[in-house]
Formats: C-alpha cells, structure tokens, sequence
C-alpha cells in the first residue's frame, strides 16, 4: 500500500509523487483511489488509479534508492535477455511491457539493444526504426529522470550517464 508523499514510477509515466489517496463517486460507484502528480512538478495533471485494480497497481514501482541507482549504473548491460522481433508491432508491444515492468536492468537491456539496432542499420545505409527510436527516447528519459532525483543531480547530467552507459 502506498501512502501520501510516495515517490514511485508508474508505467511509462515516469516518477510521479502519491498526492492524495480518496474516494471518488463515479455514478452508483464509490472506489478508493490513488491520486498522482509528476514528481518533477512540470505537469499539473493528475493520474488516478483504483487502488483495487490490480493491472493498473501493478505498474506502480517503487523509486531506486541510491545504492541501487548506482549499481545499476555501474553494472553491465545484458542484451541477451531481449528477444527481439523482426515485426515491428510486435516489438514495441513488447518494448512497452518491458517499461511496465519496472525492471530497469531489462530497461538498460532494450534501450542498448535499440541502439545496436540501429546501429546495423547504419551500417546498411538505413536509418533506424522510428518506433524504435521513439521507445528507445522515452525509455531514456524515465531512467534519468529516476536517476536525477534518485542521485540529486540535474535532469541533463543524469541523462549523460544514461547515455554514456548506453554507448559503452
């Protein structure tokens, strides 16, 4: 159970805080819900999830701690632990599970791969998949901002970390 000020990562939303957990009337149904913000403070919009849908609880993760943040940092990259399609549609599907997941060592694992994609390609005069490419970002921006807050450090500085351990 979450409880108010948490910080935690919910699916492809990114770190977003716990604001309010209440109850809210939609027709005959009253449920309890978890209100969201993003932590950053950059979006004034609110997320609200049941607190009893499964599914939906399901990608809410809890937020690295420092030494967990750095071991992730320090730590290699596995690639193997990505099957990889050579449909598209059924790559980003499954680019998008692995998001929800939360596991940011598969996290690492996909945005590497991604970028090894595309980098074949180059070599055969193609430019890498678009969708790829755009998972492959949001990824990227989801681990650094974790990281920034995680670290204590500026948004562009964790974004270089990620990007030097992706290229490593």
């Amino acid at each position: 159970m979450h409880k108010i000020g948490d910080n935690l990562i919910y699916g492809s939303n990114g770190v977003m805080s716990v604001v309010d957990i209440r109850e809210e009337q939609v027709g005959d149904l009253a449920r309890s819900y978890y209100v969201l913000r993003a932590a950053n403070g950059r979006s004034e919009s609110l997320v609200f999830v049941p607190t009893d849908n499964e599914r939906l609880t399901s990608l809410m993760h809890p937020i690295l701690t420092r030494s967990e943040a750095e071991s992730l940092l320090s730590s290699p990259i596995d690639t193997a632990q990505i099957e990889w399609s050579d449909n598209s549609r059924a790559r980003t599907e499954y680019f998008k599970r692995i998001i929800e997941s939360g596991d940011r060592s598969k996290i690492f694992a996909m945005i590497r791969a991604i970028y090894e994609s595309g980098l074949r390609r180059e070599e055969s005069g193609k430019k890498n998949y678009l969708s790829d490419e755009t998972v492959s970002q949001r990824a990227q921006k989801l681990i650094s901002t974790e990281l920034s807050l995680v670290l204590g450090i500026p948004e562009e500085e964790s974004a270089k970390l990620v990007e030097a351990k992706i290229k490593a």
